[in-house]
């Protein structure tokens, strides 16, 4: 009888995890599943859960950050511009309000929509390491390499994009680097 417990107990548990995944690339989403007209994009390192995989595409649930200022971009806490989606601006996005900002901080956030289906990976720590190793091997040729910790996480993408060309960094990488230097800075805050 222990025996039959114990092995419901996981199956039941099996059944109810959620599946999270990560992508080290930009990821193209839809509003529909059948849709071939790209309204947003997923950006690397950034936690979604799948909910449904359909053919080439996945059903996916994305959490963040709504600043109202900015109501087409989901961002990964409530005060920094650390963005997990982006949309175009005319899109009707349907969001689930987890919780309503206070003191000027944003709204918490949740998104059920359409994404490409890629090689997925289980947790980011293997692509935030190539990140580094990316960086670090590229960032460091024509001056001192800066440290992740010398900019704040707003100021880091237009210092990154500014040099970025004098580099060897491929073009489908820079984001994954971005998101690992604002996730790295100084004053970088968990959700």
């Amino acid at each position: 009888m222990k025996r039959i417990f114990i092995s419901l107990f996981i199956l039941a548990t099996f059944l109810w995890a959620k599946n999270i995944a990560y992508s080290d690339e930009v990821i193209s989403l839809y509003l529909n599943q059948n849709d071939t007209k790209v309204i947003g994009r997923l950006l690397p390192t950034n936690a979604f859960e799948i909910l449904k995989d359909q053919n080439d595409k996945v059903y996916i649930k994305i959490n963040g950050y709504l600043n109202p200022k900015s109501p087409s971009v989901i961002y990964f806490n409530n005060s920094q511009r650390i963005i997990v989606a982006a949309f175009s601006k005319n899109t009707k996005l349907n969001f689930s309000y987890i919780k309503k900002g206070k003191n000027g901080k944003w709204d918490q956030v949740s998104l059920k929509i359409w994404a490409d289906k890629k090689d997925f990976a289980k947790d980011n720590k293997k692509m935030l390491k190539r990140a580094k190793e990316l960086f670090t091997n590229n960032c460091g040729i024509c001056h001192t390499l800066h440290s992740e910790k010398e900019f704040n996480a707003n100021a880091w993408p237009s210092v990154f994009r500014s040099m970025v060309n004098r580099t060897g960094i491929d073009k489908k990488d820079q984001w994954l680097i971005i998101e690992y230097l604002q996730k790295n800075a100084k004053d970088f805050k968990t959700k």
